[in-house]
């Protein structure tokens, strides 16, 4: 199915109704959407697997709808999340409701200096718009509550202030400040004064930012559903803030993926350490911590900084990219695996507030992992 996750298919997808599947979470991690990179990390996939179903167990509570359909055992039946032991380590495989994918066509043309471009084409989800039903809305929807390191909207700036013309580089800074609730250009960590809601492709070989309009016209929803996209997205965004909030953590972003069945679906994965950027601070409550992928992004941004570049310039070439890329990620250090694989667990134990893996505490993990993050 992806680079981290395999899905096993139990009954296909139809338009009047949707099939059924088992999501498994692997081990495997993936950055710069390179797909699955040279090392795993251990039991991550389980600890994912707990924080997405806790996650759609309790917003199932608040009356959003899910395709998520349980836990699933060893022996192939279903649990919930209070099900799972203390110390069992959780559970890597949920089952969850499919739905049918339908992929804009990819293009390919000459772009600048001969480089071959991809361009997709959505014509298929604008002639059918509203007739379509239990299909993936091609649209990632994503909110921001702060601008931690890493953050895209940095990289925006920098484009800004390199190439926009002088004259008009104030105002297109300006504009961007303006969309974040921002007077000033803001430094890595900032809360932001609200939830800012953004969209980007979800099919494409490589994630596209798009403006609202755009995003309505390649979603194939009506006008009614595209605008409870946002609803939905910030109904999300306050459950798993305030959650992070009651056990000491900070949610940075996130997204989320639906589904449209006679309605929006909340589908995929939802408020983990790889959809989700969420930090704690340390015991002296100063220096904040990243807990996610985006730790792993930091690495190799410092200790290999020709891979992310070049993963960004090889993706104009559209699908399999990864084998035209000049350049490719170096193992990690052992024993950064290792302490990265407690930190998924621990952050699990805290998140959800069970001890389901036996790891040292989240202070104690983020604390030996802290040489890693120079």
């Amino acid at each position: 199915m992806g680079s981290v996750k395999d899905l096993q298919l139990l009954d296909p997808a139809y338009e009047n109704r949707p099939g059924e599947g088992n999501f498994h979470f692997s081990d495997r991690y993936s950055v710069f959407d390179w797909g699955e990179m040279p090392d795993q990390i251990a039991g991550k996939g389980a600890a994912l697997a707990v924080m997405s179903a806790y996650n759609f167990e309790e917003l199932e509570r608040r009356g959003i709808r899910t395709h998520y359909r349980g836990l699933v055992t060893a022996n192939g039946g279903l649990v919930r999340f209070a099900d799972l032991k203390k110390n069992g380590g959780g559970c890597e495989t949920m089952r969850v409701a499919l739905a049918r994918v339908y992929h804009p066509t990819a293009r390919s043309f000459l772009g600048a200096g001969e480089n071959p471009e991809v361009r997709y084409d959505y014509a298929f989800f604008k002639t059918n718009r509203g007739r379509l039903n239990n299909f993936l809305v091609p649209l990632e929807v994503i909110f921001r509550n702060a601008l931690p390191l890493g953050s895209s909207v940095f990289a925006k700036i920098a484009r800004i202030e390199a190439a926009a013309p002088e004259g008009a580089r104030e105002a297109a800074l300006r504009e961007l400040l303006s969309a974040l609730g921002l007077e000033q250009v803001p430094v890595p960590g900032q809360m932001l004064p609200r939830p800012v809601m953004s969209f980007s492709t979800k099919l494409e070989s490589g994630d596209r930012n798009l403006e609202e309009r755009e995003a309505f016209e390649i979603s194939g929803l009506e006008e009614a559903d595209f605008q409870e996209l946002t609803a939905i997205g910030l109904a999300v965004n306050e459950f798993i803030s305030e959650r992070a909030e009651s056990c000491g953590l900070y949610h940075y972003d996130g997204k989320i993926e639906l589904i449209y069945d006679g309605g929006l679906v909340l589908a995929d994965v939802v408020g983990t350490f790889d959809e989700n950027r969420f930090a704690s601070r340390d015991r002296q409550g100063r220096q904040e911590r990243q807990i996610s992928k985006e730790f792993l992004r930091q690495w190799y941004k410092r200790h290999q900084s020709d891979f992310p570049p070049a993963c960004e310039a090889a993706k104009a070439g559209g699908a399999g990219w990864q084998s035209r890329c000049p350049v490719k990620p170096v193992r990690l250090p052992a024993e950064m695996v290792r302490l990265t694989a407690q930190m998924y667990q621990a952050g699990c134990n805290r998140y959800t507030g069970r001890r389901l893996f036996d790891v040292p505490e989240l202070e104690d993990v983020l604390e030996a992992l802290e040489p890693y993050r120079r």
